[in-house]
């Protein structure tokens, strides 16, 4: 996501929406740029990542509060891996986002590929998508009324994506494919699957892990 949020200008304002453990909103912040962050899930730890950086964090759930910051407040707003945890009409949550940008604002969403291959393979061996029947099955969090699930709710196509953000009332500038990293934590087995599949992917992006779109408020 670096990649689309730098360079900005240092007097650029920035809200990370899903901040989590707060190390991009961290990263950021070293930058000197002027971030704020928000999440609903994580206990307490965003909020004190946050105090602890020197960060203001808000904790509130998109879905049913309202922003605390009125209109038209921040230069860039990130929605990275959130989407898919959203329970109800993604429409609502980005309009709400957009009256929160400036007019020429951008909006940077990463979100999982319901295509990708690894998403392909599980299909082809006869395994869902979705979380298991234990997890799907655990009770939800109650939150003003609705109730929450901290899963995957929902996987999008890139054509998904792109309509969502356009019915929103933004502008696409830019949208495309991510391919998933090795990580330190990954088992070895993992790290060989990677491997094998990455010239894969390098020929068909379209199965890459994950989604990207770059649109700017109309």
């Amino acid at each position: 996501m670096l990649e689309f949020i730098l360079p900005v200008p240092f007097s650029a304002k920035i809200l990370d929406i899903g901040c989590g453990f707060c190390y991009l909103t961290k990263f950021l912040k070293l930058q000197q740029l002027d971030v704020v962050g928000i999440d609903f899930f994580y206990g307490n730890i965003p909020a004190v990542r946050c105090e602890k950086n020197g960060i203001p964090f808000f904790h509130l759930n998109i879905e049913v509060d309202d922003f605390p910051f009125g209109k038209d407040v921040f230069d860039v707003i990130l929605f990275g891996e959130v989407l898919e945890h959203l329970n109800y009409s993604p429409i609502t949550s980005l309009k709400k986002i957009r009256k929160a940008l400036k007019k020429g604002g951008k909006l940077i969403i990463t979100t999982p590929n319901a295509l990708s291959l690894i998403n392909v393979f599980k299909l082809l061996a006869g395994h869902n998508l979705y979380p298991d029947l234990k997890r799907f099955c655990q009770e939800p969090i109650y939150y003003k009324g609705k109730s929450f699930f901290y899963r995957h709710n929902r996987l999008y196509t890139i054509k998904e994506l792109r309509e969502l953000t356009s019915q929103s009332g933004f502008k696409i500038l830019s949208s495309g494919f991510i391919r998933q990293g090795i990580y330190k934590k990954d088992l070895p087995k993992k790290v060989v699957l990677k491997s094998l599949i990455f010239p894969l992917l390098l020929a068909f992006p379209q199965f890459r892990d994950f989604l990207w779109v770059v649109a700017e408020k109309r």
